[in-house]
């Protein structure tokens, strides 16, 4: 990492929790999203950088927000995550005018209130908007398939793991019963949790691989 990068890392290395090094000149600095703005007060007021862009990720349940800074050949970006199901965070505007635009940009797109923005007006959508973000997805966390499908195998037959047909038979040959105890298919267990899921809107929170 460049020196004049490392000082600012060594200067807020209580509020940088994780930081990732793409090349010596480009890094990124994840904070918490109650230190974001006091970090990017002084990377903007102090190290002279300017707010090029802010990228927004929909992670499922979180969104990930990405300040990208940029000075001379320095990139330094500054990530931090949100809840997806109340989706605030302080404005930047009040110490980085650069961020009015962007903020009201994020904010059509995917819902994120930026709290005390100095002219929280519309700049994508038309002022009657009653509809949801365009971009925003429903809340999904992402999981690998093999969780996924461990739901899938919990929702349809009350187990964590499915018992093929095969299994089952080559088990009856052994004098063995088709299924074991803890995956034992009860259509009372699974008409329980089908009720579950569905108030939960699991089918809508779990992308499932078809």
């Amino acid at each position: 990492m460049e020196e004049f990068l490392s000082k600012i890392l060594e200067k807020h290395k209580d509020k940088i929790v994780r930081v990732k090094e793409i090349v010596p000149w480009r890094v990124i600095f994840e904070v918490p999203s109650g230190k974001l703005k006091e970090l990017a007060k002084d990377v903007f007021e102090t190290y002279g950088f300017r707010l090029s862009t802010i990228s927004t990720l929909d992670q499922g349940f979180y969104f990930e927000l990405l300040y990208h800074f940029v000075k001379d050949k320095y990139i330094l970006t500054l990530k931090t995550i949100i809840s997806k199901e109340n989706p605030r965070i302080p404005s930047l505007t009040d110490t980085i005018p650069g961020a009015n635009w962007l903020e009201r940009e994020v904010r059509d797109l995917f819902g994120i209130e930026f709290e005390g923005h100095v002219e929280p007006e519309r700049v994508v959508l038309p002022p009657d908007w009653t509809l949801e973000p365009p971009l925003r997805k429903p809340i999904a966390p992402k999981l690998p398939p093999t969780y996924a499908e461990y739901l899938v195998n919990l929702t349809s037959k009350a187990a964590l793991a499915s018992i093929t047909g095969i299994v089952k038979r080559r088990r009856t040959k052994m004098g063995l019963p088709e299924v074991v105890a803890p995956v034992l298919e009860s259509k009372k267990v699974i008409e329980e949790i089908k009720k579950i899921s569905k108030e939960l809107e699991i089918d809508r929170k779990v992308p499932v691989r078809k």
